[in-house]
């Protein structure tokens, strides 16, 4: 019993959200990589969610069944970290995804701007 409990905890992973305030660029990613080496890294994660041509419930449900992914990942032991930007534009009902994966992360870091 005591092996078992052992095991599911050195596979435990995390999941991290980097949120930046400025457009995230290669130098800006590349600063997360080297900060949280071995790691996963997914980068502008909710971008396409917030495209109009895409329905709002639509939009939702797609997130649910990303942070679903991504905590199955984490289950398995994966270390993911998302980098998403925070966007200064007005996103309606949309306006609560960034809020709803940093929820569900472990850990929120917030990056400077330059």
């Amino acid at each position: 019993m005591i092996a078992t409990a052992t095991v599911a905890t050195m596979q435990t992973g995390q999941l991290s959200v980097y949120v930046a305030d400025d457009v995230i660029d290669d130098a800006t990613i590349a600063l997360v990589k080297d900060s949280t080496p071995g790691a996963i890294v997914l980068a502008d994660l909710l971008e396409p969610l917030y495209e109009t041509s895409i329905p709002t419930r639509e939009a939702a449900h797609m997130l649910g069944r990303v942070k679903s992914e991504l905590e199955s990942m984490v289950e398995r032991g994966a270390r993911v970290v998302v980098l998403c930007r925070r966007r200064p534009d007005d996103l309606g009902t949309r306006a609560h995804f960034l809020a709803s994966l940093c929820a569900a992360a472990d850990r929120v870091h917030f990056l400077k701007s330059t």
